[in-house]
Formats: structure tokens, sequence, C-alpha cells
């Protein structure tokens, strides 16, 4: 016989958690941050990339300082998170990660968690007696283990968000047992507060639909059953599980998950607590949805199963009567009456109920070609990101190595302005005004703003005007100087003035005071007043030095005023 393919459609019910393991929880203070009602599950090779400051984020993280990310992160918060959610209650406890793809990052119930939920339904239905599962299934030693002509195909699904969750246990209420809430590590109460002690888990939200395969390996276990060197238990059932279509196997399932709400129900009924009636009102609906033709089939997996589901559910006629602890402080109490209650959509249920449907091959082709185009667009999604990244690496790096060259550039300026405005210095100091004004012009072209440049240009200015009016002085003297004694000090009334100029044009040329400027001093001396007159006398002093002692007295007797 040929072996047989279904494609399926899993459709979630209830809030489906499939857990990526403790080492991938989100660790608040480390990965996650809560701020006004969303979680920002942060990535910190994006905000290392974003040039945020890493210490700065993770001194804010370990402090729990929620404001300070906040401000630190500012509006790029949402790009700088792999996830954002809406938070549905505070938490200190970790965040239960959902199982992800690796390449598409898309959440996966993998095909292994649909299979073991299928493993404890067939357990409970293949089982006569208190067995242990080899002796149910088989064992994969001898290749007799049933669950391997059963394979199930992983199952990606859309999209998660978080979902708070609570433990429904019990409490002593006098002599009898109650319902209620864990609030505390050793505290359960019967009102029902959503936060303290409370998980919050990423979850595949009711109503979302994913597409994947069941395979029933026929042919290969009629091979066991004719030359395999052991047989495999119950193999007329589990024969009839592998022929029959695939409602047969849905209706096992079918039985096996009606069983189970039906104890669920009745623990619920008798162990009630505050909102309580939400969780019966769930279980009712889930009862509704159980076909009695095997068309469908409705189970519960992953996070939340609880003892009974994990194991088959046989155990037990009824949660009521399971066993007791025996010794400490939890004498007299049940087993296994802990159940993980959900809140979704402000109502409470019971977690990791999905709906399996046989789809046609034509709904089965549609759903794949809708697949093999989602990861087309994804995988061009990640490649245009990818892209992206490079080009704001390539920007980054242009942007830095321009502001580089902008920092050497201002730098070399600075040193240039600098030494212009040294030389200018320089050049001021050995009277050097046009190469200083020079320098301060180029100066100034690099920094006009500033008004050093200015000041010392209207300084170099003033000094250059200073500097050329006495060289002109100076010229006008040299050509005053340069004509005979006589025409020099024609016309000077005043001691004072007739031998200091006459003192100058003997300096000036190297003049030589002969008998013919002799002449002309005394013929200008004799027209001075008597007052004048009293004051050369002691005024020729100042021409003896430079005319000598010997023409000056012979001067003063000339004059008469020796």
């Amino acid at each position: 016989m040929e072996d047989k393919r279904y494609p399926i459609e899993l459709e979630v019910i209830t809030p489906l958690s499939v857990g990526a393991g403790n080492d991938n929880e989100w660790v608040k203070g480390l990965d996650f941050v809560q701020i006004e009602g969303k979680v920002y599950v942060i990535d910190m090779q994006k905000v290392a990339a974003a040039g945020v400051d890493v210490e700065a984020l993770t001194a804010l993280f370990l402090k729990s300082d929620d404001s300070g990310i906040s401000q630190l992160l500012g509006s790029k918060i949402s790009e700088l998170s792999r996830y954002v959610f809406d938070l549905p209650a505070k938490t200190d406890n970790n965040i239960k990660a959902f199982l992800r793809t690796q390449f598409y990052d898309k959440p996966l119930v993998a095909g292994s968690s649909i299979k073991g939920s299928i493993r404890s339904a067939l357990f409970n239905y293949l089982r006569i007696n208190e067995q242990k599962n080899e002796e149910v299934f088989g064992t994969m030693k001898d290749g007799t283990d049933f669950m391997r002509f059963i394979r199930i195909g992983d199952v990606e699904m859309p999209s998660t968000v978080l979902v708070n969750t609570k433990l429904f246990n019990l409490r002593k209420g006098g002599e009898e047992w109650l319902g209620g809430w864990k609030q505390l590590m050793n505290k359960t109460i019967g009102d029902y507060n959503p936060v303290g002690f409370n998980t919050l888990y990423e979850c595949v939200a009711p109503g979302e639909k994913g597409f994947g395969n069941i395979s029933l390996a026929v042919n290969a276990f009629s091979l066991l059953e004719k030359f395999g060197n052991a047989r495999s238990p119950y193999a007329g059932k589990k024969r009839t599980l592998l022929n029959e279509p695939v409602n047969c196997l849905f209706q096992v399932i079918n039985d096996v998950t009606k069983a189970y709400l039906q104890k669920e129900r009745a623990f619920f009924l008798k162990y009630d607590a505050e909102r309580s009636d939400e969780v019966i009102n769930c279980i009712d609906s889930l009862l509704s949805m159980i076909p009695s033709d095997g068309s469908s089939c409705l189970m519960k997996m992953s996070a939340g199963v609880g003892f009974h589901s994990i194991t088959g559910d046989w155990q037990y006629v009824d949660y009521d009567k399971t066993k007791l602890w025996t010794d400490g402080r939890h004498a007299g109490k049940k087993k296994y009456k802990s159940r993980k209650i959900a809140e979704y959509n402000h109502r409470l249920q019971l977690m990791g109920f999905v709906r399996l449907n046989a789809l046609s091959q034509d709904e089965a082709t549609k759903r794949e070609q809708a697949l093999q185009q989602r990861h087309e667009d994804q995988q061009t999604k990640i490649l245009n990101a990818v892209k992206q990244r490079e080009i704001d690496i390539q920007q980054k790096a242009a942007a830095e190595q321009a502001r580089r060259q902008a920092v050497e550039l201002e730098k070399l300026k600075t040193e240039e302005y600098n030494r212009l405005i040294l030389q200018a210095k320089q050049d001021m100091n050995s009277e050097l005004w046009d190469n200083a004004i020079d320098n301060l012009e180029k100066a100034a072209v690099l920094y006009p703003e500033k008004t050093e440049v200015a000041q010392l240009k209207a300084d170099c200015q003033k000094a250059k005007s200073i500097a050329e009016y006495r060289l002109q002085e100076q010229k006008n003297a040299e050509q005053k100087f340069s004509q005979p004694l006589s025409e020099v000090i024609k016309g000077k009334v005043s001691a004072g003035n007739l031998v200091g100029t006459t003192v100058k044009w003997s300096k000036a040329d190297g003049h030589t005071f002969s008998k013919s400027e002799q002449t002309a001093f005394i013929s200008e001396a004799q027209k001075l007043n008597a007052g004048e007159m009293k004051k050369l006398k002691s005024k020729l002093s100042e021409l003896e030095k430079v005319a000598g002692k010997e023409i000056i007295d012979q001067l003063r007797k000339e004059l008469g005023i020796a």
C-alpha cells in the first residue's frame, strides 16, 4: 500500500504557546522593557549600529530604569527593537518566547510538538492496562516505535501577541478544598488579580491559521509486519489508524480531548473561584467544537498542557479522585491540581487548544502557493533590509570619513590661522607693516568672524601711519639740512632755535663748521635781542660739542659774549 499524505490546516482556538526553551526566554532588565502599555524586546545589534551608548543602556537595564531607557532611545525605540507588543499586564518574571523559524523569524509550531500531543492521545487509545510507553508504542531499538510511522511537518504561523497567564490552584477553606488564584509563592486567594505571580507568554492568538502536513507511512509499517524482527504491540489498532483515512486518527484524538474537557469542567465546577465561570464557558465552547464524524480534531498542546493531558489522561475517571500528597506541608492536598489559565480578549481561557482540519488538494495547493509567496516576500524584505543596511553602513562610513576630513581640515585651518597671526605679530615688531597686513588679511579669510584679526590690522595700520609720518619728517629734515647753513638758520630769532638748528645741520650729511658757516652764524646771532643774546652765551656750549671749543671761543669773542 502507498503512504498517505494529508495537507492540514492548524487553527488556534485558545492562546497557543510553543516554547523556544528557557535559554531563549526574554529577561526583564536584559532583553525587554515595559513602557506606556508596550513591551519592547530590544535588539542590541541595532542599538550598537545606531551609535547608542550601549554601556549606558546596559546600566539602565540593570537598574530597571524604564523611563531612563525610554529617554535614551527616544523615538527610535521601536526601530531598535526586535519585536513590539501590547502589554497585557506588568510582570517582573521572564517572558516565555515562542519558537521561531531561523531564517524568516516567523512563529513556528514544530511538528514534534504536534506529534507529542497526538502521541498522548494515542497512548490513551492503544493501551489496555497501566503500561509503559514502549509496551504500547514499541521501541526505536528494534524499529517498532509506532510514532515513526506518523510524520508531522512544521507549521509556520503569521504572528504572535503577548498573553498574561495565572495559575489556578487549590487552597484550604476550613475542612474543604477551594479553588483560587496563585498570588505569591505560598499564597493562593479566591479573588482574581492579573498581577502577582503572573507570567507573560508569547502566543499565537485565537483565529490564526497555519498550513502543514500529516504523513502516514503505511508501506513502511506493512514491511515491518512482514519482515521485521519484532512485532509492534497493538498492531491491529495501529494498522487501522494508518490504513483508514485521517478522520480515524482525528476521531481518536477527539475522544480523548472530549473526555479530558468533561473532567476539567467538573473540576472547575467543584473548585470555583472568582471568574472561574469564564473558564467553564471556554470549556463548553471547546466541547461544542468537537465533531462527531472526525472531520476535524480538537487537541491540547504545548505550554499549559498539564499532567493529565500530557500523559494521555487515562489515570483518573475524574480529577476529584486524584492522589493526595502524603507528607510535608502539602499533606492531604490533591496532586495535579494546578492549571495555567490565559486571559485573552478580556476572557479567561484554557491554553493551547488547536483544531486540525484536513484540506482538499486544491486548497492545499493554494496554501502552499500562498506560503511560498509569503516566503518570497519575506526573503525580498530581508534582502532589501540587508541592502539598506549596507547602504546605511556605507553612508555612515562616508559621513564618518567626511567628519574626519572636516576635523582634519579644521585642524589645518586653525594651525594656518595661528601661523599667520604669529607671523603678523613678528612683522609688526620688525616694522614690516605691509607683510603684517597681508598675513592678517589671509587670516581674516580663514576666520572672518574673529575680532582679533580686525584689531591687529587696525593697530598695524595705525603704527604704519605713524612710521610713515616719521619717515617723511626725516626726509624733510634731510632735505632741509642739505642746504647751506646760512639758508637753514635764516630768521631764527631765539638763541635756542639758532643753536639747535645749527647743531642738527652740523650732524647731517657730515657737514663741517667752516669759516663761511661761522660767518653765517655770527650774522644771524647779531640779529638777536639783548635777552636772547644773554641766553646764547650758555647755549653755545651745545654747539661746542660738534664744532670744537676753539671755534666756539672765537665766536664768543666776535659776538662780545666771551
